[in-house]
């Protein structure tokens, strides 16, 4: 991925928030969007970048799809550290940030109002309008791996 300077101090920025929240659409984002959907899979960086965000204090993560819970965990590569990662509707992304009381959200090919403070990227030509931008899912697990090395670092002060 071409560095892309506002991004990345975005991702700096969120990952000091208090209580983090980051969604990721399972097709498109995790997963290729191509192809048979029974046979998607998504990316094990990606997995292994959202394995450590679960494990960290005060961070959430959500896999947003339309898709049966049970479907999606079998197509994911996640531990079942901190409960595992949570999956949503879309329509329910609110909601979840509202129980969890998120301070701020990293949505990732997922369609969100965008709060001030919150890090919204689209995927992809036809991703949803976001303020920020990424090509395809190996962008995506790049963007995982630096939040989830921010976070890290700062969980641990």
């Amino acid at each position: 991925m071409d560095t892309d300077d506002a991004l990345w101090g975005a991702l700096d920025r969120v990952a000091e928030t208090p209580t983090l929240l980051v969604a990721c659409a399972f097709d498109g984002a995790l997963a290729p969007d191509e192809g048979d959907p029974d046979q998607a899979r998504a990316e094990q960086v990606s997995s292994e970048a959202l394995n450590v965000l679960m494990a960290l204090p005060a961070t959430t993560v959500a896999v947003v799809s339309d898709r049966p819970a049970d479907e999606v965990a079998e197509l994911m590569f996640l531990s079942g550290s901190k409960g595992g990662a949570r999956v949503v509707a879309p329509a329910g992304l609110g909601a979840l940030r509202d129980e969890v009381g998120a301070t701020a959200l990293v949505a990732v090919g997922v369609a969100a109002d965008g709060g001030t403070g919150d890090v919204v990227v689209g995927v992809g030509e036809d991703g949803a309008p976001a303020p920020y931008a990424v090509e395809d899912v190996d962008d995506v697990a790049e963007l995982l791996e630096e939040l989830a090395s921010l976070r890290r670092r700062l969980s641990m002060y």
